[in-house]
């Protein structure tokens, strides 16, 4: 088995979806792994309010070029507002890691994998460095073994407000639950059970259900059970007595 890594070393500032949908949607054979590092909000605040005074006294120096002025601006931008957030709001900082481990049986088939996985990335605004020399560190942070390799981290570190950390939520698959429901079946998708309470009306227009199957696999004796157990209203015996006869004249 050969085994590659992706290191995750830019997204886009703003994020309106899963940044990790398209990729988790795929068949690719793909390992995602993810730390997170709280920091600490008084010693952030501080480091942040220093840096705002330095970079404000850079924009008032008349000796800068055009180019340096602009990205000190943008930067002086940045450390204001996440100040703002983590004041006002009670936003929390973390540094954020992200790696990707691709694998295959086949040298060509990896590298052909790796460039369709750095095409999604990119498509989904994340910027992503092959790991060169490095791939044993790589595949070592992929592991369950919550290892965050110092040799790799400097390049993947990022950081990101609580509020961003919503876009990373690796778990998309939605699940059909409702509280008072009846069992279904499973998500083929996730292998997650399915309750649905088809006489909720406020939820549902109307009780209408169809259901799919083989000959002889009961599913009339499915629909008729379920509305005696309904009618009856929890009355056991009655419900039980009027099982036996549906399955004695059916």
């Amino acid at each position: 088995m050969y085994y590659s890594c992706l290191l995750c070393i830019n997204y886009y500032r703003e994020q309106n979806d899963l940044i990790l949908k398209s990729l988790i949607d795929t068949n690719i054979n793909i390992n995602i792994s993810i730390f997170y590092e709280k920091q600490d909000t008084y010693k952030t605040i501080k480091e942040l309010t220093y840096n705002i005074g330095n970079i404000g006294v850079e924009l008032q120096e008349e000796n800068k070029n055009r180019e340096d002025i602009e990205i000190a601006a943008f930067s002086y931008n940045d450390a204001k507002y996440i100040r703002k957030e983590m004041q006002i709001n009670n936003e929390e900082m973390y540094y954020m890691y992200i790696y990707l481990m691709v694998f295959s049986k086949d040298k060509k088939e990896l590298e052909y994998l790796l460039n369709k996985i750095e095409g999604i990335a990119q498509s989904r605004g994340i910027q992503t460095r092959r790991a060169y020399f490095r791939e044993e560190q790589g595949y070592i942070s992929t592991l369950p073994f919550m290892e965050n390799n110092v040799d790799i981290k400097e390049v993947t570190k990022r950081n990101v407000l609580t509020s961003g950390l919503v876009s990373t939520y690796p778990f998309i698959s939605s699940s059909l639950f409702d509280e008072n429901g009846i069992f279904i079946g499973t998500n083929i998708y996730n292998n997650s059970l399915v309750f649905i309470d088809r006489y909720n009306t406020s939820k549902y227009k109307n009780a209408n259900i169809c259901i799919f199957g083989t000959s002889g696999a009961r599913k009339i004796i499915l629909c008729k059970t379920s509305n005696i157990k309904k009618h009856f209203n929890g009355n056991r015996a009655i419900y039980n007595r009027s099982r036996k006869r549906i399955y004695k004249y059916m």
